[in-house]
């Protein structure tokens, strides 16, 4: 009996660490990616006071994604448009098959499945507007 007593903080300090460590996670865990996302148009675009032809072409791009597949989402005044794009080497995108639809607020977004799930997440964002 006495035995078993004695074993037992030695088997509790030792639970006490393992679980510990267990709710730390990883130390050397590499930090979350912080995509950018960013929009030009040619410099031959004819912009006045922010207004652009309808139709105009402009590049959808930006850094910073993992190796899986890039899905942009356009929410234009006149419809929503997508493209995708696995990321080269470097972790960059460039998608150019996107134009204005007229005045208003457009919306672009970056969806990336992350940390190996099954569910898109939306990872970069940005906007503008025209006149």
């Amino acid at each position: 009996m006495i035995a078993k007593t004695s074993r037992t903080p030695a088997l509790l300090s030792a639970l006490v660490l393992v679980v510990g460590a267990l709710g730390a996670g990883p130390a050397s865990a590499a930090p979350a990616p912080s995509p950018t996302l960013s929009v030009t148009f040619s410099a031959t675009s004819a912009s006045v006071d922010g207004s652009l032809p309808y139709g105009t072409s402009y590049v959808v791009s930006g850094c910073g994604y993992v190796s899986s597949g890039v899905t942009v989402v356009v929410h234009s005044p006149e419809a929503i448009s997508f493209a995708g794009q696995t990321p080269d080497a470097t972790g960059c995108i460039s998608i150019s098959n996107f134009s204005t639809q007229g005045a208003g607020h457009y919306e672009v977004d970056a969806f990336q499945q992350i940390h190996g799930g099954t569910k898109s997440s939306m990872v970069a964002s940005t906007s503008f507007d025209l006149k």
